[in-house]
């Protein structure tokens, strides 16, 4: 079994596996697995069970799945390796959502039997939240774009000196795997890549700072403060990976012109690694929204309150659907991070978007 071929599981897969097998502990304090439930029934012993046993079977299907995937590799190719690696990713996606769905229809099914207090829903608005600096501008993605019209001319500046046949594409260890001929097309093929890169980090920068609040009913202003710091920490993060995604490209860019197998390999690994232990740094650092994940407060310091009820535009838990909702972008409910609301006509050519740039991207790349 070749050690780049383990590493990226171990490294990847796994810290993934334990960050979406505690995702139930990373939610809101009014949200268990996609469903409203008040702050004092989110730690109610039934509810503490249930995200128990989540994290018990998630990590010991997520750990077999590893198990299984190191065992298919001790002694594949190059070819079967990104074959296994690929299917394993599709099933560990595909058991993550069927848990997920799983233990969201035994959480509707509990709901009705939980503890709550009659009392009129009640909607908190911070009037001066958008005066605040919620995300760091998306001029600071001029940094990035520098970089990538620097690389770009110094490739157009040595494009003689190139041989005829560049390479494009390099397996596990850098090694040169697909060849093309010289073209400038083929040349700053990458810097369109990094370009499509840094567009959809600005989409996401635009989608952390645009989305709707959603202030808790105790203590709104702490909470607004909170909020502004979570969306301000993720705005800085997607900063850092497109930065890091820039440099790498760059890196493999430069590669054609000075080649330095160790320096190449060597960032091509740590930096996928690096962006994966911050999402999974960042998210046990504290909960959606924001917040500390360990409340110390005394059940009965804990509100009864009913939060807003809006189950019903959440389609499994984690899909949202509101025509009445101007809102194109919303805090996710289950998991870290933002979605999109389906119901608007403009969300779909944001996502149509993203997936553009995305499938241009591979296939420049290819």
């Amino acid at each position: 079994m070749q050690l780049f071929s383990i590493l990226p599981i171990i490294l990847i897969f796994a810290p993934l596996a334990l960050l979406l097998s505690f995702t139930p502990y990373l939610t809101r304090e009014t949200i268990s697995f996609g469903v409203t439930v008040s702050q004092y029934n989110y730690y109610t012993p039934i509810l503490r069970k249930l995200r128990s046993t989540f994290a018990t079977v998630s990590l010991i299907g997520n750990g077999m799945l590893i198990l299984v995937c190191l065992y298919f590799l001790r002694s594949a190719n190059e070819d079967s390796t990104a074959m296994i690696t690929g299917v394993s990713t599709m099933i560990f996606i595909v058991y993550w959502a069927a848990l997920h769905i799983l233990f969201h229809f035994k959480m509707k099914k509990i709901k009705g039997s939980l503890t709550t207090v009659e009392a009129p829903q009640r909607v908190k608005i911070d009037t001066t939240f958008r005066q605040n600096k919620i995300t760091y501008s998306n001029y600071w993605f001029l940094i990035h774009i520098a970089i990538i019209a620097a690389v770009a001319i110094i490739s157009i500046l040595n494009y003689k000196a190139l041989p005829n046949v560049i390479p494009i594409k390099y397996d596990l260890q850098g090694h040169v795997t697909s060849s093309v001929p010289k073209t400038y097309l083929s040349v700053l093929a990458i810097n369109l890549v990094q370009l499509g890169i840094i567009a959809l980090m600005m989409l996401v920068n635009w989608s952390i700072k645009s989305s709707k609040q959603q202030l808790t009913t105790s203590n709104p202003g702490q909470f607004a403060a909170e909020n502004i710091q979570f969306r301000r920490k993720w705005s800085l993060f997607t900063l850092v990976t497109g930065l890091l995604l820039t440099i790498l490209f760059a890196f493999i860019q430069i590669n054609m012109f000075v080649p330095n197998l160790v320096l190449l390999t060597a960032i091509s690994f740590i930096t996928p690694v690096v962006i994966v232990l911050g999402v999974v740094w960042l998210s046990l650092t504290g909960r959606q929204g924001g917040g500390k994940i360990r409340n110390h407060q005394e059940d009965r310091e804990r509100s009864k309150e009913q939060p807003v009820n809006d189950d019903d535009h959440w389609k499994l838990g984690f899909i949202y659907f509101n025509a009445n909702d101007p809102s194109l972008t919303i805090e996710k409910r289950y998991g870290i991070g933002w979605t999109i609301n389906f119901a608007r006509p403009l969300s779909w050519v944001l996502l149509l978007f993203i997936i553009a740039i995305v499938v241009i991207s591979i296939v420049l790349s290819q």
